[in-house]
């Protein structure tokens, strides 16, 4: 399969707007440092860098998905960590350009 990695350069900056869901972050300007990162990796950094919790009020922990804005008034399409092969999937699989609006989802998961 043909690399994607055409849709990103090294020396340009890639930069989404990014909300995430139940905070008082709405549509802040993240630098994604590497586009070919797995989701997974992705969503781990987001979580780092805006210290968000990892386990709920309730004591459950917390899964954190990301959803990509496709028309204005609906509901995130979430993005899958891995292919119907099992393979990672990245945000150059989803084709994501920078300047693309994400959601950040957290779901608490049940005990």
């Amino acid at each position: 399969m043909e690399t994607e990695e055409k849709y990103y350069e090294e020396e340009e900056e890639f930069v989404i707007n990014l909300t995430i869901d139940g905070t008082e972050f709405e549509e802040v300007e993240v630098k994604v440092s590497d586009p070919n990162k797995t989701i997974r990796d992705q969503i781990a950094s987001i979580v780092a860098v805006f210290e968000l919790p990892k386990i709920d009020n309730g004591g459950n922990p917390i899964q954190y998905l990301l959803g990509q804005m496709l028309d204005d008034g609906e509901e995130p399409e979430i993005l899958e960590f891995e292919d119907e092969d099992g393979r990672e999937q990245a945000l150059i699989d989803y084709n994501i350009q920078p300047g693309d609006h994400l959601h950040l989802i957290a779901v608490p998961i049940a005990g």
